[in-house]
């Protein structure tokens, strides 16, 4: 009786075993260095020789690969959507561009690019761009479209939180200008990395798309101004405004509203 009891117990703990957190070493090709990134699978996959889609999740300034781990509960929504979440590491404030400045910022390429072809190989993936999202808060939201941009081959579904999405105007904030250059002789640059002058590059391919920002933000105007501009190019998308700050209080919701939107596409 007691050796049943005890095998029901170990069974029973055996199914409600959470989701797995780990931390993987992924390199950079196109660097020659290697970069942190936290990988959360679901609880389904050690039981399961199915495949997943991917949720990429880029941090904001000065943050990291483990930030959102930390201040969410990313990794639950990770068992709720039954998804595979990579929290690739942006070298704190490198913008996931790749810089014409420092030719050793390549994270455009990285995240874009390398990051998923690690995971691709390492992880029981669905290797299709309409199973891969890529989303981020603050820098990480600059990053995500960037990403979506240079290498739509990869995702076929972005998001964007309290994003970023134009830098003009901040020229003097968040290290922008070692990877971008100096304003005044980089203009041309500067303008040419705001999201709204980058619409023509979802071309005729299937995005979905989500925006959000909170009404009291730094950045609420010109994430409503990059609302109105799709608008106007007739681009679908989902955009979202509700009360609240540039902060962890803001990201630890909406990341819920991202990945349940997500969801809705990642099959």
């Amino acid at each position: 009786m007691k050796l049943a009891v005890g095998m029901l117990m170990l069974l029973l703990s055996f199914m409600l075993m959470p989701f797995n957190i780990q931390v993987e070493r992924i390199p950079s090709t196109v660097m020659n260095k290697s970069f942190n990134a936290t990988v959360i699978t679901p609880k389904t996959y050690g039981k399961t020789s199915k495949k997943y889609s991917v949720v990429y999740v880029l941090h904001g300034w000065l943050n990291d690969y483990d930030s959102m781990s930390y201040h969410t509960e990313i990794g639950r929504l990770s068992d709720e959507y039954d998804f595979i979440i990579v929290m690739p590491d942006g070298n704190l404030n490198k913008w996931y561009f790749d810089s014409r400045i420092n030719s050793e910022f390549r994270f455009g390429t990285y995240v874009g690019r390398e990051v998923p072809e690690y995971i691709d190989k390492k992880y029981r993936t669905i290797k299709k761009r309409s199973a891969r999202a890529v989303t981020g808060y603050s820098m990480g939201g600059f990053g995500a479209f960037n990403a979506v941009f240079n290498y739509p081959e990869t995702f076929g579904n972005v998001g964007s939180m309290s994003g970023a999405v134009e830098i003009s105007g901040f020229e003097n904030k968040w290290n922008l200008r070692k990877v971008f250059g100096n304003y005044e002789e980089n203009k041309d640059l500067w303008e040419s990395a705001a999201v709204k002058n980058n619409l023509n590059k979802f071309g005729n391919k299937k995005f979905n798309i989500v925006i959000s920002c909170g009404d009291e933000d730094f950045f609420i105007d010109i994430n409503r101004e990059l609302h109105e501009k799709m608008l106007e190019a007739g681009i679908k998308h989902t955009y979202i405004e509700r009360p609240g700050r540039h902060d962890w209080d803001y990201w630890r919701e909406e990341i819920k509203f991202q990945l349940l939107f997500f969801s809705n596409y990642l099959k």
